[in-house]
C-alpha cells in the first residue's frame, strides 16, 4: 500500500543542528572509542560541517546533506552512499542511547567529499581536516598511514558470491504444462552451481539465499547479500529464474541487470512477472515502494551499473557459448524488485521458458541442468577475471 505524503513525513525527523562548531578553514570532529572501535557522532559531524541530518524512523534510513552533497546511511550497515559513491567501513553504523554513530573512516570520507581539497589528519581524540592540502594531495596521519584528500571508489576484491534461486515455498513462480514449477528448477540448478563454485573458487564464500523449498521476500534476498559486505571486500549477486510467456513459441535464455528504463516492452513484462511475488509478502511498516524510497533503495551508482552490466555481458556470452541448442536472447535491463538495493554487481538470469515445450523438457532433465549450471559458473568465472584485472590496474 502506498503511503500518503503526509503520513510518511510524520515519521521523518529532520535535525537542524547548531553550526557554531563549523570553521571554513579547519574542521575538527571529536572521535569516540566505543568497544575498541572509533566512531564519530552524527550530531558532531553535522555541527562541525554545517550540514543538516534526517532520520526516517520507519525505514531507519538517514541522510546527511549540505548543499548538493548527500550521504545516505542506515544503522547496522557497513555501507554508506556518499555523493553517489559507495563507502565501505570495517564495522557498521550503530545507534547507542538514541545517538547515531558513524565509523570514523566513513566520517572522514564524508568530510573529504563534502569539502574537496582538504587533508584529514587523525589526532588522538579528533579528526582534523584543513586547507591547504599537502603536496601530491596526500599526507600521513599520526600513525604514518597516508590519508586520501579525496575519496575514491573501491574496487575491492570479490570475496563472496550470493546465489539466489528464484521463488520458493508458497510462491511457485511460473508454472508450465503438467504443473512444472519454476521454484523447483531454480533451486536444483542453483545447488549444482553452488557445488561447482565451492569446488573451484578457492577463498571465495558461496552463499545461497535459500537452500530448500522456503518462501523468501524479495527485499530479504538483497539484505542477505549486503550483510556479507565488509571493508575491502565486494561480492556479486546472481538470481536464477525461469521465464514464461503467453506464446508457447517464445524461447531462449537472457540476462538482466537493474534499470528503471527497461530495454523494451518484453523486458518490462518479464520484470512485472517476476515482481508479482510482492502480493504474497507480508506488509510491514516501511515496506511501501513509493518513488522516493524506490530511488534510495536502488542506489544506482554509476560504478554498480557498470559492474552489473559487465557481469550480465560476460554471463550471457558464456551461456551463448555453451548452450547452443537453445536461443540466446541477449542482455537486457529492467526494474526487478529482487535487484533493488543491491550494493554490489547484480544480475537476474532467465535460463529458459517454462511455457515452451522444448525448453521445459530440457529444464527438467538433470543433464541439461548440469550444463546450465556449468554455463553460469563460467559466466561468473569470466567476470571475476575481468574484475580482478581491472582491480590490479587501479
Amino acid at each position: 500500500m502506498r503511503k500518503s505524503g503526509k503520513v510518511y513525513a510524520a515519521f521523518i525527523i529532520i535535525l537542524f543542528l547548531p553550526r557554531s562548531l563549523f570553521s571554513e578553514h579547519n574542521i575538527s570532529i571529536p572521535v569516540l572509542n566505543i568497544d575498541g572501535k572509533d566512531y564519530v557522532s552524527l550530531h558532531a559531524l553535522s555541527a562541525g560541517t554545517a550540514s543538516d541530518a534526517s532520520l526516517d524512523l520507519v525505514t531507519q534510513r538517514g541522510k546527511l546533506f549540505r548543499g548538493t552533497h548527500v550521504t545516505v546511511f542506515q544503522p547496522g550497515m557497513t555501507i554508506l552512499l556518499v555523493d553517489g559513491r559507495l563507502s565501505r567501513s570495517p564495522y557498521p553504523v550503530r545507534r547507542r542511547e538514541g545517538e547515531i554513530l558513524l565509523p570514523e573512516k566513513a566520517a572522514r570520507e564524508i568530510i573529504l567529499s563534502f569539502f574537496p581539497g582538504r587533508t584529514c589528519t587523525r589526532t588522538r581524540n579528533s579528526l582534523e581536516c584543513a586547507l591547504p592540502p599537502e603536496k601530491n594531495g596526500r599526507q600521513a596521519d599520526e600513525s604514518g598511514v597516508p590519508v586520501r584528500t579525496t575519496p575514491d571508489r573501491h574496487n575491492d576484491r570479490i570475496a563472496f558470491i550470493i546465489l539466489d534461486p528464484g521463488h520458493g515455498g508458497r510462491d511457485p513462480g511460473a508454472i508450465g504444462k503438467g504443473g512444472v514449477q519454476e521454484k523447483g528448477i531454480t533451486l536444483s540448478v542453483t545447488r549444482k552451481l553452488e557445488k561447482l563454485m565451492r569446488a573451484n573458487f578457492k577463498g571465495i564464500r558461496v552463499v545461497l539465499t535459500r537452500s530448500s523449498d522456503t518462501f523468501l521476500e524479495l527485499g530479504r534476498r538483497t539484505e542477505i547479500a549486503n550483510s556479507h559486505l565488509k571493508n575491502g571486500e565486494n561480492g556479486i549477486f546472481v538470481s536464477v529464474h525461469v521465464n514464461a510467456s503467453v506464446s508457447p513459441r517464445i524461447s531462449g535464455y537472457e540476462t538482466y541487470f537493474l534499470s528503471q528504463n527497461p530495454s523494451n516492452e518484453e523486458a518490462r513484462a518479464t520484470s512485472a512477472l517476476e515482481n508479482n511475488v510482492v502480493i504474497l509478502e507480508e506488509k510491514k511498516p516501511g515496506s511501501g515502494r513509493d518513488d522516493a524510497e524506490h530511488m534510495e533503495a536502488m542506489m544506482l551508482t554509476t560504478q554498480i551499473q557498470k559492474e552489473s552490466s559487465m557481469l550480465a555481458e560476460t554471463m550471457q556470452a558464456e551461456l551463448a557459448r555453451l548452450l547452443t541448442d537453445h536461443k540466446a536472447r541477449g542482455v537486457r535491463k529492467a526494474d526487478f524488485f529482487v535487484l533493488r538495493g543491491s550494493l554490489m554487481p547484480a544480475i537476474l538470469v532467465e535460463i529458459g521458458f517454462i511455457t515452451n515445450s522444448a525448453e521445459r523438457a530440457s529444464l527438467q532433465k538433470d543433464a541439461y541442468q548440469d550444463r546450465v549450471a556449468e554455463a553460469l559458473y563460467h559466466g561468473v568465472a569470466a567476470f571475476l577475471k575481468k574484475y580482478n584485472s581491472g582491480s590490479k590496474n587501479k
